[in-house]
Parts: C-alpha cells; sequence; structure tokens
C-alpha cells in the first residue's frame, strides 16, 4: 500500500472532488508502499506575468526522488485537436495550459532546491474518452475513461518503483511536505473530514433499506465507524417523512438522549428501562428505583403488558443490540405491525455487560462489516494490534492520524494532572476544548475525575447522575466535556483523551471497554494509562508485519 501523506481534502466534497477523492484512494490501495502520494499541493511562482498560484492534484514520488503530476479531470470534457478544454461554471478553461504552467513551476522550483529529480505528468479522465488526437498533450500521457481500469499499470510504465538508498526520496518528501498549506483552525478540518466520513460511511444507509426480510426483521453486525448511526437516522427519517410510526430503542440513557436530539421530533428516542418504567407508570405500578431488584421489576412487568397489547409500529429501530436482553428485544418485536420492519443495529465488540449472551431472532436477514470509516487509520492498526476484535477491522477513513506515545501514571495523585497533559497536547495540536472529550476509562463511583468540577485551567462539563422531573439528565455546566466509556458510547468526538485506564487483566470486558474508548476518536486521541497497563499492553501488542 503506498504511503498517502495528505489525505485530507481541503474543502467540503463536491462530486468533482469526489471522483478525485476515489483516484486517491486508488493509487493509496493498488500501489507498494515504494510510492508516497500528496494530495492538494498549493504552489505559487513569480514570473513575468507576476505571482500564479496553483494547485497539484496527486503528486507521486517514488524510491528514487522521481515526480509524477496528476491532475484530475472528473465530469465532461472536450477534448478537441487544438487542446483540452474544461467548462466551470460557464467558463472554458484551457486544461493544457493548467497543466504545463504546474509542471514548469515544479521543475522550475525542484530544480532551485538543488532536486534535479525526473519530473512527468499525467492527465486522467475518469468520465470522459480521448478519441481526438491533440497536438499540444501527448495521448501516452492521457488516461481516459476506456483505459481508467488500467490505471496502475500506466503509472508503473511512466513513474516505475526507483531504486532505493540515498537521500533523495526524503528530500523529495520534505520538499512538497513544506510546500503544503498547514490548516491552523483542526475544527474547520474536523468539519471536513466528518463531511468526507458521512459520504464514504453511506454504504449502510444507501443498502440496508433495500434489503428485504420476509420476517421484516434486519439484523445488522457492524464494526464501529461503520455508518449505523447514519442508517438509523435515515431509516427514521424516511418514516417520519410517510407519516409512519417509528421508534427507536437502546440500552445506553446518553446514547437515546443523543439521537432523542437529531432523530425527527415525533420520534420516540427511548432506553429499554426507560420505556419500561413509562409503561409501567401509566399502569399504575409503584416501583421505587432505589430499591434493589428495581429495573428487573419493571422489565418484568413491561414483558407482560406487552403481550396484551396491539401492534403499533411501522419501524423500530434497535441500537446497541449487544446490550440488550433477549426477552427484552422479543418484547419490543411484538410492538411491530406484520407489514412493519425492524433494524437490529450491533457491535459485539462493544458488549459491556457480563450478563448479556447472544440470542438468534427467527427469520432475520444479516448484514454484516468490518470497515471503519471513522477512526484515524492509525488507530485501527492499532485495535488491530491488540486484537480487539475476533475480526480485524478494515481502517477505510482518509485520515491516517498520529499515534501519540501513551502518558504513564504512577499513581492516583498523578491522573489528574497527566489527563490535564494530555489535553494541552490536543490544543497544542490545533484543537478547540470544544472539540475535545475527556473519557474515563471508570465509572463515576471509582473515578478519580467524574466528580471534579475542574481539571487543570479547564471547568467541567460532566453528568451529576441525577435526572429532572422530565426524565432529562442534569449536567453540572463548564467548558470541558468529560464522561465515562460507558455513557459515551455510540458518540464521538475530534479528539478524545481516554484516561484512568487501568487495566486488571486482559478479559473480554476489559478488551471491550477499551475497543468502545480508542473508537470514540474521530481525528486524535491521547491516552493516559496506568504503568501495569502499559506493561499488560506492551506483553499483548502484535505487530502488524508479524500478526
Amino acid at each position: 500500500m503506498a504511503r498517502l501523506l495528505t489525505p485530507l481534502p481541503r474543502h467540503s466534497i463536491s462530486p468533482g472532488q469526489y471522483g478525485e477523492l476515489q483516484v486517491l484512494l486508488t493509487l493509496e490501495d493498488g500501489l507498494s508502499d515504494a510510492y508516497a502520494l500528496f494530495h492538494s499541493v498549493e504552489f505559487q511562482r513569480l514570473g513575468a506575468e507576476g505571482e500564479q498560484h496553483g494547485e497539484l492534484d496527486i503528486v507521486l514520488v517514488n524510491q528514487s526522488g522521481d515526480v509524477l503530476l496528476m491532475e484530475v479531470k472528473c465530469g465532461a470534457v472536450d477534448v478537441r485537436a487544438e487542446g483540452i478544454f474544461k467548462t466551470y461554471k460557464g467558463a472554458t478553461r484551457n486544461v493544457v495550459g493548467q497543466v504545463s504552467l504546474q509542471y514548469g513551476a515544479l521543475r522550475s522550483r525542484l530544480s532551485g532546491a538543488g532536486l534535479p529529480v525526473q519530473v512527468s505528468h499525467l492527465l486522467v479522465l475518469p468520465d470522459a474518452q480521448a478519441a481526438t488526437t491533440t497536438v499540444q498533450w501527448p495521448r501516452e500521457r492521457i488516461v481516459d475513461s476506456t483505459q481508467i481500469e488500467n490505471l496502475l499499470g500506466c503509472i508503473r510504465e511512466i513513474l516505475g518503483p526507483g531504486l532505493p538508498g540515498g537521500d533523495t526520496q526524503q528530500r523529495v518528501l520534505e520538499f512538497f511536505a513544506n510546500r503544503l498549506r498547514i490548516v491552523p483552525d483542526v475544527s474547520a478540518l474536523a468539519g471536513r473530514l466528518e463531511t468526507v466520513h458521512t459520504k464514504l460511511s453511506a454504504g449502510l444507509a444507501t443498502w440496508v433499506p433495500r434489503v428485504t426480510s420476509p420476517s421484516g426483521v434486519i439484523r445488522v453486525v457492524a464494526t464501529a465507524g461503520s455508518g449505523k448511526t447514519q442508517l438509523a437516522l435515515r431509516l427514521l427519517r424516511q418514516a417520519d417523512a410517510l407519516q409512519r410510526r417509528a421508534a427507536y430503542f437502546c440500552f445506553n440513557r446518553a446514547l437515546a438522549d443523543h439521537m432523542g436530539r437529531i432523530a425527527p421530533v415525533r420520534t420516540i428516542a427511548q432506553t429499554w428501562h426507560e420505556y419500561a418504567l413509562g409503561v409501567g407508570r401509566s399502569k399504575n405500578l409503584a416501583v421505587d428505583l432505589d430499591q434493589p431488584g428495581a429495573f428487573e421489576q419493571i422489565s418484568s412487568y413491561c414483558i407482560a403488558a406487552l403481550q396484551e397489547c396491539t401492534a403499533d409500529l411501522d419501524l423500530i429501530v434497535l441500537d446497541e443490540m449487544q446490550d440488550l436482553q433477549a426477552d427484552w428485544v422479543q418484547a419490543l418485536l411484538s410492538r411491530l405491525r406484520p407489514d412493519g420492519q425492524a433494524v437490529l443495529l450491533e457491535d459485539p465488540s462493544q458488549r459491556l455487560y457480563t450478563d448479556r449472551e447472544e440470542f438468534d431472532i427467527p427469520g432475520a436477514v444479516t448484514v454484516a462489516t468490518m470497515e471503519n470509516f471513522r477512526s484515524p487509520r492509525v488507530l485501527v492498526q492499532l485495535i488491530n494490534a491488540l486484537r480487539l476484535t475476533d475480526s480485524e477491522v478494515e481502517p477505510m477513513s482518509v485520515h491516517d492520524g498520529v499515534l501519540s506515545d501513551p502518558i504513564v501514571y504512577r499513581s492516583t495523585d498523578e491522573i489528574a494532572p497527566c489527563t490535564a497533559q494530555g489535553i494541552r497536547r490536543c490544543i497544542e495540536r490545533g484543537f478547540a476544548i470544544g472539540d475535545i472529550a475527556v473519557i474515563s476509562m471508570r465509572g463515576r463511583e471509582r473515578s478519580e475525575l467524574l466528580n471534579l468540577e475542574r481539571l487543570g485551567d479547564w471547568s467541567l462539563r460532566r453528568f451529576t447522575g441525577t435526572f429532572g422531573e422530565g426524565g432529562e439528565a442534569i449536567w453540572h455546566p463548564g467548558e470541558l466535556l468529560i464522561d465515562s466509556v460507558r455513557r459515551f458510547k455510540g458518540q464521538a468526538a475530534p479528539a478524545i483523551v481516554l484516561t484512568e485506564c487501568d487495566l486488571a487483566g486482559w478479559d473480554a470486558l476489559t478488551r471491550h471497554l477499551l475497543f468502545v474508548g480508542l473508537t470514540r476518536a474521530r481525528m486524535h486521541l491521547e491516552w493516559v494509562i496506568s504503568e501495569s497497563s502499559e506493561r499488560l499492553l506492551q506483553k499483548t501488542f502484535v505487530a502488524p508485519d508479524s500478526a
């Protein structure tokens, strides 16, 4: 696999840019690690006509340091005998002139930097056919729609892998890295990345609604970051637009509250116990939630009550089903009308309750995927190296990310300052405080942090453990979000500080907690771990090339 050194688009993705991104990913997957890739390289040149600016779509560098400049023109392109032209918003531009400017500028700049390497160029037309020969551009340096399947072969003919040795390649890589525009606002970058993630992970939301099941039940077994939330939202919004009765259920209260904020206002979004309590109260059931066994009591009552109810829902979405009991699921499915649909979303690697067991849903059609579009690729590689899942997760994000060294604490007194250090690391990388979430591997009862009002220089926005009269969670106001892994499951943030990682052993629950924590980060993760956890992880880690 080629090294993709600048994987992020600089703007929100348009159809043309999406096609360019697809070419980029094809090169990354299909070329060997002898090649390095840059994307959207900006340049400027001072000449007789003044200062000229431009952008190189894709730059390939081989082991010898030789360079191939690729210009990708998606959509309709007019190839005439007198040249190649592309129309943008009513204005026709000469593609040959554009590429000639790029080629000349880069040859001049490389030579000026003491890098007399070979520079070649290639025009890629994924959606157009170059049926006419043009005197201004050699045909062998055009890959059109009839040749796009052989793009990798064309590249290898023009720019072979080269010979390793010397420092020329590294100097060329540094040359291009130094000429990239660095985006100081990481929050804006996170927004662009989220746009790309949403588009790339739309597979579940696109295909699952087209799947038919005789029973009306579809079971989606999908890893973190695969697009389960997108799928749930699409289904709920479609049902609402058709004025069909829909409901969303899960186990985690924070997740239900989150979905309640983003789902259509008429959609029911509740936890199982919240729903069961409502059923009990509607029947005047007196329940003291402070008494042992109260939740088991309301669950049993709700299951019995639903056996006598008429089916009333056209759509049921059960999220994080690995956290639900089999009898709860069957009770909720009894609310489904004969022509209704139920979509059950689950990830066995996120099962956080030891009393939950796997169970079958008779007649359900299963769709499975291990593609993670959300997490940085380095985090997915870490997850696979630690063998946190039964099957390897496929890294599908366009963001490589950087894996920081863990911050190790020796005693509980060091947890808070070490966590503050992790927060500062995120800020130094350009993240705003609102982009950062501190996530603890411990619950409120055992945590050194979740009951604090301040951590370092920042006030903490945290769940108080209490609820209002309407059932809403009560939060302590603050500028920095802090929560537990269990409560934050199903959510994500651009930067995560995963803290209070004191792993007593390497059982299934520990691996699942760690997997959930690591997959909450969209762009960057800082990791605060104990000394004993560091030793345990070192013993467990399997290098990717020896796995």
